[in-house]
Parts: structure tokens; C-alpha cells; sequence
């Protein structure tokens, strides 16, 4: 049985650097000082990734990313 490889979702720059940020280990109190925007900002962004990459967690989301190629290993 052959697994079918799933479409790369749509991430703007924005989730895109929150994702990147998370997948180095910060926390969204973190993410957000970086960025200089609300925690609950960075939660809100986090959600949105998980979502689109259907992800069940933060972990998953970041192991999905990787194998989707949109954050270098």
C-alpha cells in the first residue's frame, strides 16, 4: 500500500516564523516577545498551523512541517 503525500498547506510569513520560532523550542510568551505582539497573537497563529497541517499537537505540527519541507530539519 503506498501512502499518498499530503498537499503542503498555504502558511503565511507570519505562521511560517511562529512555526520556526516554536520548532526551536520557544514558548508563546516567547514567540511573542520576539515579534513584539500578544501571547494569545502567537496562539492564535500556532492554531492556525496546526489546523492546516492537521496536526494533533505542537510536536506533531513541527514533525509534520519538517516532513513537509517547510522547515529545514
Amino acid at each position: 500500500m503506498s501512502e499518498r503525500i499530503p498537499e503542503t498547506p498555504h502558511l503565511t510569513e507570519r505562521e511560517l516564523l511562529v512555526l520556526a520560532l516554536v520548532s526551536k523550542g520557544y514558548s508563546a510568551k516567547e514567540v511573542a516577545q520576539e515579534l513584539r505582539i500578544a501571547p494569545r497573537t502567537v496562539e492564535k497563529h500556532i492554531d492556525h498551523v496546526r489546523l492546516k497541517i492537521r496536526a494533533r499537537n505542537r510536536t506533531h505540527m513541527v514533525a509534520q512541517a519538517i516532513s513537509r519541507g517547510l522547515l529545514a530539519e
